[in-house]
């Protein structure tokens, strides 16, 4: 029967009786050498993406990171054939889970993200009025909303970049998020120490009080180490 696999982790760690996974499907535990896979059965081959089982495949991995297991966590949608396809694909990744582990232990994700406070809304007032040519109009408004939103990419950026260095010795590995998708203007994700997520995001908070009312700094986390140690098959 196909398997979906969340992450693996250490041998022995057991997935607590009320951890439900893609829709709604019980979580058990693959021995997988000197680790433990953590999956559930499906019904099909193939899964969509939906925000609600996107949310559940992370509420497993939060679970296991709840009860302070180590966690290389899978990317949504790792199918496998069964239970012994998968383990074919994962002994030869022994090495790398253990490197992986290692990253992780006794760390934590945790994500600065930074959004737009309020968008400027054109409403009825804005109708043109340049000689019957509303075509024109709108391809001006277009253009000016074109470049009030790479300003607050850069503005967004920019106060990432100084939170960030004043975070730097709370975190032992960074990635800049290229490309972050809407409505988000810029991310970035730390490895952090558990016993530094507070201090993190009161760090955050202080750097981005005085920060352009137009942005607003969200923290994540703490979550699993996908930007850091998601599970790499071969």
């Amino acid at each position: 029967m196909p398997v979906h696999l969340y992450g693996v982790l250490s041998a022995g760690a057991v997935p607590p009786s009320s951890v439900r996974g893609l829709d709604g499907e019980p979580v058990r535990t693959l021995s997988v050498g000197a680790h433990a896979a953590w999956v559930s059965d499906i019904a099909a081959r193939t899964l969509e993406a939906t925000p609600q089982r996107l949310l559940e495949h992370d509420a497993v991995l939060r679970a296991a990171l709840a009860a302070e297991y180590l966690v290389v966590p899978s990317l949504f949608g790792r199918v496998h054939a069964d239970d012994a396809s998968l383990r074919a694909a994962l002994e030869p990744s022994a090495g790398s889970l253990d490197e992986a582990m290692e990253l992780v232990r006794g760390r934590v994700e945790m994500s600065m993200l930074v959004v737009a406070s309020g968008m400027a809304d054109p409403g009825e007032h804005e109708r043109s009025h340049d000689g019957g040519q509303p075509g024109r109009a709108h391809l001006e408004r277009i253009r000016k909303q074109v470049h009030a939103e790479r300003i607050l990419r850069g503005n967004a950026s920019a106060l990432l970049q100084s939170a960030a260095r004043a975070l730097s010795e709370l975190f032992v590995a960074e990635r800049v998020v290229d490309s972050p998708a809407p409505p988000v203007l810029a991310a970035r994700a730390h490895l952090v120490a558990r016993e530094n997520v507070a201090r993190y995001e009161r760090t955050v908070s202080l750097e981005c009080a005085s920060a352009d009312p137009e942005l607003r700094v969200a923290v994540r986390g703490p979550g699993a180490a996908y930007s850091f140690a998601a599970v790499r098959f071969g």
